[in-house]
């Protein structure tokens, strides 16, 4: 073993080396006692991923070492129960808006007189083989699923199945191409637009489900994709956010990507009902962030893109 590999190897600390090692680097324990904060490490969270959010804070050199500035192993916690929250409410969102993608679709086939069958041969063929090869690998997974295993058995040939059917069994990746391939077939540029939205959608939904931290690095220019234009539309008639704010906070990827989710939401459901409830929940949530202001009142980064959330909460989501 090289001693470039052995210097990268970091041993695995016990709960009270855990600790140890935060003081040293600056954490505090004033808003909850080590013994708690041991005990929330051993039951309730692990320190690999409860350290992540330390990025949002600034450090100072004291003798010689770097410490993290104004850190209360409290900021953690709060930060990753708010991280939790989120995840679970952009799970729900995302679920209504690849439900609303179908129907979308479906409405749209059967107002164009498609053939169901032959709409679904047609986007196949466009596919190369190894494309081709990795939808049918997709598909077949799922073969004996006790959810699905009755639709995918009913052909052995993908491209025997009806549109109704192939958009129950694809994963939202496949959707997202097949919403596109309908939006050129029908010259429709809105659908080719979204198309770009649908899958920044996709990106966020799939770290939220597969229980990635969200929001444990806030900083700005994170990302090199520009913010898709009816969504920079949309947050530009909030008056309360300048176009500096705006741009900064959207440079950083994750709020990019959880601010277009909210913005999709917004615009392509059309239910009322679902509508309210997606409402009701995010202002739960935005209170939430609200509930510990006063750990980030010397912590610029978190206070304004948490002020950045709320605003576009308040604005694109009213509650009765």
């Amino acid at each position: 073993m090289s001693v470039l590999l052995q210097e990268k190897i970091k041993p695995i600390l016990s709960v009270d080396e855990q600790i140890e090692k935060l003081k040293e680097n600056g954490v505090t324990f004033k808003y909850i006692s080590e013994e708690n904060a041991k005990k929330y490490l051993t039951e309730n969270n692990y320190y690999f991923k409860l350290t992540s959010y330390r990025k949002n804070f600034l450090k100072k050199e004291v003798d010689g070492k770097e410490i993290y500035i104004d850190l209360d192993f409290s900021y953690l916690q709060d930060l990753a129960i708010i991280d939790m929250e989120l995840r679970y409410l952009l799970v729900e969102l995302s679920l209504d808006i690849e439900h609303w993608t179908k129907v979308y679709l479906l409405n749209l086939i059967q107002r164009q007189n498609e053939d169901g069958y032959k709409i679904v041969s047609d986007f196949l063929n466009t596919l190369d083989e190894n494309q081709y090869n990795r939808l049918e690998n997709e598909i077949l997974r799922n073969k004996n699923s006790i959810y699905c295993e009755d639709l995918i058995n009913k052909h052995s040939d993908l491209k025997k199945y009806s549109v109704w059917i192939f958009v129950e069994i694809v994963s939202f990746g496949t959707l997202i191409s097949f919403y596109r391939f309908c939006g050129k077939r029908y010259n429709n540029k809105m659908m080719e637009n979204n198309h770009f939205i649908l899958k920044m959608c996709k990106s966020v939904r799939n770290a939220a489900a597969h229980s990635n931290c969200i929001i444990n690095d806030l900083n700005a220019n994170t990302t090199s994709l520009s913010t898709n234009y009816s969504v920079t539309k949309e947050l530009s008639n909030i008056k309360s956010i300048s176009k500096t704010t705006r741009i900064k906070k959207m440079s950083n990827g994750r709020i990019q990507q959880v601010v277009t989710l909210l913005y999709m939401h917004k615009k392509l459901i059309p239910s009322e009902g679902v509508k309210k409830n997606a409402a009701k929940r995010l202002h739960i949530f935005s209170n939430r962030i609200k509930r510990n202001n006063a750990y980030y009142v010397n912590n610029d980064l978190i206070k304004t893109n948490f002020d950045f959330l709320n605003v576009i909460i308040d604005n694109w989501y009213t509650v009765d």
